[in-house]
């Protein structure tokens, strides 16, 4: 929990940080809407009291942000759109790279941060978290509890924001109702959430099935220098490329992680260490401390994912595996983020593998996430200061041709790829599908006529 400074109390309202550049306007509007006790609102910028965007790649801007800590301010929230004209953005872990699907300036940031609660339940094997929790809050207790979870490669990722899916969830509607969404409850809506959530509501809390511990430690593997397709359902591999002069430019780390022993992982791991890498490392770990100890412990259980630097990034997903392309692509980034060293030191490629047993196990219309067959997704992330200027142009150029070649190659007849990938840019039936289009749509409609969430992955642009 962060301690804050209270500068002024008004009507049990907690203002911290200046507000010498929000309206007074702003300030009356917000005041009028009888906000909860402990309720902080000051200037979004203020990283000591507020969320902060782990990307400023065109990130939406705002004039003052409203921390909430009850349910009944987040009610509140949904008048702000109606008694002002400053947009609102609900924000929690705020790890999403993606710029805003409609220009959001001088909006007003809704920080969720307060919403952090995590809870086990052994006998029902259910996981209920907060809006706020990331990956790294819920390890420990789901390995003290001997259960797991499917995580993502980086520990400060927001878990709502990535998975969006579960057993059930508790929403803010654009109405101001709480409600329950679930296979039982609001099933219709409880579908379009596990997909296209974004677009519907404010997620305070979700539930998840967890499962019984597969095994009491895994197997983490570290190469620094391809893997076949259709990986077994207990191995996930992450490969990234990028160039840093003091390792001798250009450099392929893989992580892979094996949920089973190592003598079962040996026969799909022997062709990394035949390789030959510069550097590698096996390690056996509780699952607990499998991000902990990845890239080489590069990010300790106490790391903070830093906030506030620009990330372009691009997305795309594949089938096959052309390999022509693949070293055509590889060259070409090489070049290019030799050629500007400085400028993209922080520009990462990223192919990552996870199985796709349990998702193709799911069926087709269980939930709006359309896509079951992809066998990996590439991800660029070009780090630069020069968003606007030529080597912006550059990137974009580039990025757009290999996403562009790629999808060509990826053996799927139309572009897929899910919606945490995406750049922003991408056509509404490559994140969703023409087939789930129509649904989601009509779920809109019903549940947000006035379009209030429409900067997140939106359905009407």
């Amino acid at each position: 929990m962060r301690s804050f400074i209270t500068l002024l109390l008004v009507r049990n309202i907690i203002y911290t940080c200046s507000l010498a550049q929000a309206s007074s306007s702003l300030i009356a509007d917000l005041q009028s809407l009888d906000l909860s006790p402990g309720t902080h609102i000051g200037l979004a910028s203020n990283s000591s009291c507020f969320t902060q965007h782990w990307s400023s790649y065109d990130a939406p801007s705002y004039v003052a942000a409203v921390r909430p800590t009850t349910t009944r301010t987040l009610q509140k929230s949904s008048d702000m759109p109606q008694i002002h004209p400053h947009r609102f953005w609900p924000l929690a872990e705020a790890m999403d790279f993606r710029p805003p699907s409609i220009d959001c300036t001088n909006g007003i940031e809704l920080d969720l941060g307060h919403f952090n609660n995590v809870r086990v339940d052994t006998d029902t094997s259910g996981l209920t978290i907060g809006a706020a929790v990331r990956f790294r809050d819920v390890v420990g207790p789901l390995g003290g509890a001997q259960k797991e979870l499917p995580i993502g490669s980086e520990p400060c990722v927001g878990i709502i924001g990535a998975t969006l899916g579960g057993g059930s969830v508790k929403l803010v509607t654009a109405a101001g109702d709480i409600i329950t969404a679930s296979t039982t409850e609001n099933s219709d809506l409880f579908w379009g959430i596990r997909g296209a959530g974004f677009n519907y509501a404010t997620v305070l809390e979700a539930t998840y099935t967890v499962f019984d511990q597969t095994a009491p430690s895994v197997l983490k593997c570290r190469f620094s220098f391809p893997v076949e397709c259709q990986i077994p359902a207990k191995l996930a591999l992450v490969w990234l490329t990028a160039y840093d002069e003091a390792l001798g430019g250009s450099f392929i780390m893989i992580n892979a992680v094996y949920v089973g022993s190592q003598t079962e992982a040996q026969k799909y791991i022997q062709p990394l260490i035949d390789a030959s890498p510069v550097i590698s490392n096996l390690v056996m770990v509780p699952w607990s401390q499998v991000n902990a100890v990845a890239l080489f412990a590069a990010e300790s259980d106490n790391y903070t994912c830093p906030t506030n630097s620009p990330h372009n990034v691009y997305g795309v997903a594949v089938n096959y595996f052309d390999v022509p392309t693949f070293q055509t692509f590889y060259e070409e980034y090489a070049t290019l983020t030799s050629s500007f060293a400085t400028e993209l030191s922080g520009t990462v490629y990223f192919i990552e593998f996870f199985p796709k047993q349990a998702v193709q196990a799911a069926a087709a219309n269980a939930t709006s996430y359309p896509w079951r067959n992809v066998t990996a997704h590439l991800l660029f992330d070009f780090a630069y200061n020069d968003t606007k200027g030529p080597l912006g142009d550059k990137i974009h150029a580039f990025a757009r041709e290999a996403r562009s070649k790629f999808a060509t190659v990826s053996g799927f007849e139309q572009p897929e790829l899910y919606v945490s990938y995406c750049h922003g840019d991408e056509e509404l039936a490559v994140l969703y599908s023409e087939e789930a289009l129509p649904r989601l749509l009509d779920l809109k409609e019903r549940w947000d006529p006035n379009n209030v969430y429409r900067y997140s992955y939106a359905l009407i642009r």
